[in-house]
């Protein structure tokens, strides 16, 4: 690809993400306006947690396709390529129906199991295991989109796999302002079966116009396929954690207030769309710099990339956590404050919230060293650090949520996260004979000294706005933009008087830039 096309696709691919992520936040909204933070809005809520459980098997084949695709490049092995992307699909396909079908039969099961205080009610429950049977229908088109995707992105076509998520949105942003009212939250079910349907299609005009056609091909003796499958499993298990985090959660939100899922998601969603715009576009772009170093079996340049890796995540996510957990009350009474979706569930989210941020720190901490782990193979680690994770959050959880309710799950998912990724550094500094991390130590210390100094100055800012605007909506607007700007300006200057390393190589590549144009 050359240089001008990458521009043009990295444009592309940033205004899909934003505006994936912008209808997110309205589909989001209009969900909780729509249904409030009720027991249909838990049942949902758990019933797609469920489903989001299987979003790793499409994760977990659209990465390890990829290297399979880039490397099948010559004449002759283009025919081979296409069987091999055939029979790849069969066997997804025949694993996730069987999923589908087993799910389908035991989901009064599963309710029972995993959400046992919505069979109390008999309604409750019936309406509860219909949701989820209906649901289970996505989990094929979850695995098939994750086949398409890969193959197109090793073919280095990435407009179609990144619309995904907005395409999906609409389909829900259309099912919530045309048809809820007369369907309700079974509607919303099916909707959410067709949302995920449409992220498999949007890949198929250009699966199709590289040539490939489906035709039904299975070869389990197939060496390229069974590795793929091996390398697949680590994968699915390290991705997995976050969403079975959440889905163990969820589980014990359930037997609390009504409303109560429905909460921990609101304050969920906030945090991980933090962590997914800033974090993992970091470590996406950290993961082949860490590879090409350990290729050339040059340790120097690949502690000292991890160590920038590491260090752009604290300069960026320190602040965002500080800045959301100053805002937090006006931010989702901006995004979520309408309709069904009460001021006192505005309340309970932000506190729920207040706990939660410090995961987006640690997620990206975990996700930059789980790429150093990859770029020396070895997957087994990130994935035994996963399971510690589950463990953690389980037991954490366990003991919490009785007492502190919502707060004590948020505070559950951000101690067995930080701990994990104490545990990772640990490891990878052990494998490395150190990591030469004394720097980050004390670049760390200043952002934290940075971001709490720009707190104070966005909690004042804040208070003194609210208080001048009478309409809540507009006070909340007004409030976050100018206080974002005022953090992100004193952010920036207290940055640059503290002498933040990371930060001023940042202004010294902008300034390059500037000169070099």
């Amino acid at each position: 690809m050359s240089k001008s096309k990458i521009v043009k696709s990295s444009i592309f691919v940033m205004i899909l993400v934003i505006l994936g992520k912008f209808l997110g936040i309205a589909r989001d909204s209009l969900m909780l306006a729509k249904f409030g933070a009720t027991r249909e809005a838990d049942i949902y809520v758990w019933a797609l947690g469920v489903i989001y459980l299987f979003t790793s098997i499409g994760y977990g084949l659209s990465t390890t396709i990829i290297p399979f695709i880039t490397e099948m490049n010559s004449e002759n092995e283009l025919k081979e390529r296409k069987v091999f992307v055939n029979n790849v699909l069969t066997v997804s396909m025949i694993f996730t129906l069987a999923i589908t079908i087993l799910g389908i039969i035991f989901s009064d099961q599963i309710v029972y199991y995993f959400a046992n205080s919505f069979t109390v009610n008999r309604e409750l429950s019936i309406l509860t295991s219909k949701i989820l049977r209906i649901m289970f229908l996505s989990v094929l088109f979850l695995t098939l989109q994750g086949v398409l995707a890969g193959t197109l992105q090793g073919h280095q076509h990435f407009i179609a796999p990144t619309a995904m998520a907005a395409v999906a949105n609409l389909v829900y942003i259309i099912y919530l302002v045309f048809f809820v009212d007369s369907f309700g939250v079974i509607g919303f079910a099916i909707a959410t079966v067709i949302a995920f349907m449409s992220q498999y299609l949007i890949n198929v005009p250009k699966f199709m116009s590289l040539g490939y056609k489906y035709r039904f091909t299975i070869d389990l003796k197939d060496e390229k396929l069974r590795k793929l499958l091996v390398l697949m499993i680590p994968i699915i298990i390290s991705t997995s954690s976050i969403q079975l985090n959440l889905f163990v959660n969820k589980s014990f939100a359930t037997s609390l207030y009504e409303g109560a899922t429905a909460i921990l998601e609101c304050a969920n969603k906030l945090t991980m769309m933090t962590y997914e715009v800033f974090a993992v576009v970091v470590s996406m772009i950290i993961y082949p710099i860490l590879a090409s170093h350990i290729s050339e079996r040059n340790n120097k340049k690949f502690k000292e990339a991890l160590n920038k890796g590491i260090a752009i995540i604290l300069l960026i996510m320190i602040p965002a956590t500080i800045g959301i957990i100053v805002l937090r009350e006006p931010l989702i009474s901006l995004i979520y404050e309408r309709g069904k979706f009460t001021n006192e569930n505005v309340k309970l989210a932000a506190n729920a919230l207040l706990l939660y941020s410090p995961a987006m720190i640690a997620y990206g901490v975990r996700d930059v060293l789980s790429r150093g782990f990859y770029s020396i193979k070895d997957t087994k680690t990130p994935m035994i650090n996963s399971l510690i994770g589950i463990v953690l959050n389980y037991l954490f959880s366990f003991i919490l949520y009785k007492r502190m309710g919502v707060e004590g799950l948020t505070l559950s998912a951000s101690l067995s996260a930080i701990i994990t990724a104490i545990i990772l550094s640990r490891a990878l500094n052990k494998r490395f004979e150190g990591l030469g991390m004394s720097s980050i130590i004390v670049d760390t210390i200043k952002i934290l000294i940075s971001s709490v100094l720009m707190g104070i100055l966005v909690l004042f800012s804040s208070t003194y706005l609210k208080g001048i605007f009478t309409v809540a909506r507009l006070s909340d607007a007004i409030t976050i933009l100018a206080s974002t700007l005022i953090g992100i300006t004193s952010y920036a200057a207290f940055c640059y008087l503290l002498k933040i390393q990371v930060f001023i190589d940042f202004l010294n590549h902008f300034k390059g830039k500037a000169k070099s144009s």
